[in-house]
């Protein structure tokens, strides 16, 4: 189960691996370029997330009471909820704000049809056994409630070595047997895919040696205006693809039946 966007945070398990240059230099880049959910379009993996966080904001406005934030990592998104009665976050590693640690494929303590909204971003790719964590979402979810998902398609290896599988629109349909499907929408096109794994592509390959992370630190006034460039051409190319085949990711909202 991943702790937010794998590729788009670092987990305060990863803070703790850091080198002093690296956390440096993390500390400086975050500053100039945010950390998600907040990032600027400087920020290398800005697009990553571009299109999810826009529609996020509309939709979680609109719900509230009881939520449960599966892979919830640092919360990111909580504050965007609407009237919210309880907020928990449930991961299978410990953090700051996780509320609920889970053991991967064990139940969960958490009473049946207990839950107004359930939120998993960016989660089930890396859920070995995804049937088992489709069941406890679904089994603690109340009758009439909904259920906001989003994964990636077309994207990198991330959060390796638990990264097990990319999802279709046509997959993700049938995730949540027996729901309503209120929303099922492909994000981004070529313009931003290819974007997304050229920059991604570029960082991966600048992190693997000290004298090219190095480089990266001192040229980083260049990376941020590259990323930039980047980053708002594949919004421009995306606006002129009309194939809807090359979309980077996938967001599903569904109702529970009111009747079982």
């Amino acid at each position: 189960m991943a702790t937010e966007n794998r590729a788009a945070r670092t987990t305060e398990q990863e803070y703790c691996a850091e080198s002093l240059l690296g956390r440096t230099y993390r500390q400086a880049y975050e500053a100039l370029c945010g950390r998600h959910p907040n990032v600027r379009p400087w920020h290398f993996q800005w697009l990553a997330t571009y299109y999810l966080r826009r529609r996020l904001r509309q939709i979680l406005s609109q719900l509230g009471g009881r939520v449960l934030d599966v892979g919830c990592g640092m919360k990111p998104y909580q504050k965007w909820f609407g009237n919210v009665e309880e907020y928990i976050g449930l991961d299978v590693v410990p953090g700051a704000v996780v509320d609920l640690v889970v053991a991967p494929d064990e139940p969960w303590p958490l009473p049946d049809e207990y839950f107004d909204v359930i939120l998993a971003t960016q989660v089930l790719e890396h859920v070995l056994h995804v049937e088992h964590t489709i069941g406890e979402m679904t089994r603690v979810l109340r009758r009439g409630g909904i259920a906001v998902l989003s994964f990636p398609f077309l994207y990198n290896e991330h959060g390796s070595p638990q990264d097990y599988r990319r999802f279709t629109v046509h997959q993700a349909k049938h995730l949540l047997r027996g729901f309503e499907v209120l929303c099922l929408e492909k994000q981004g096109g070529i313009g931003s895919t290819l974007s997304i794994l050229l920059l991604n592509w570029v960082d991966m390959s600048l992190n693997a040696r000290l004298l090219t992370r190095l480089l990266k630190g001192f040229a980083l006034p260049l990376w941020l205006s590259v990323s930039l460039a980047f980053n708002l051409l594949g919004v421009a190319v995306d606006k002129i693809d009309i194939t809807g085949a090359f979309y980077n990711n996938v967001l599903l909202v569904a109702r529970k039946p009111d009747r079982r």
